[in-house]
């Protein structure tokens, strides 16, 4: 299933169906920004309702962020600004680790967001009606994309519809 666009957005997966009554949804997952695959489609019985809670939380807080000292930087300005708030060790005291994880932590995007971003960090800022994705994979490094708002909603929206519709039909 393919929710979206990949030369803007989308959702890709592929359900793999595990019998079971807590209605959790198997299979593997990637998402297309800009026309780049972004995650590994081929990690198999991925539960996709890990993704699909970390989705629904951007989704929820897709208003606040708006962060307008952000749209100066570089991609990889920020994306570096954004990483070691939240994932570098560096020294900073305990109150200074939760000051940068109270302010930075709402751009996180699908880092720990399920098997198929294991190997991922990336972040998630918004401005002008544009979503504006960083994400860093090994070996690859960072792809950054912007993506309209509108159709980032979309495609996550009817992501988690089919979500919650295989979930209801056992998994």
């Amino acid at each position: 299933m393919r929710f979206g666009d990949p030369t803007a957005f989308a959702i890709e997966c592929i359900h793999e169906p595990i019998p079971n009554s807590n209605r959790w949804v198997f299979g593997r997952m990637c998402i297309w920004a800009g026309g780049e695959q972004l995650g590994n489609i081929d990690e198999p019985a991925c539960m996709l309702n890990v993704t699909a809670r970390h989705l629904t939380g951007v989704l929820k807080r897709l208003p606040e962020l708006d962060e307008p000292a952000f749209s100066e930087l570089s991609d990889a300005v920020l994306y570096d600004l954004l990483d070691h708030a939240l994932y570098v060790d560096d020294g900073r005291t305990p109150v200074q680790v939760a000051s940068d994880a109270t302010r930075y932590f709402k751009f996180d995007f699908l880092t720990n967001g399920g098997e198929s971003f294991d190997r991922s960090r990336s972040f998630i800022a918004s401005s002008n009606g544009q979503v504006r994705l960083l994400f860093s994979e090994p070996p690859r490094g960072l792809v950054a994309s912007r993506v309209d708002a509108v159709a980032f909603a979309t495609a996550v929206t009817e992501f988690l519809a089919w979500l919650e519709s295989e979930g209801n039909n056992g998994g």
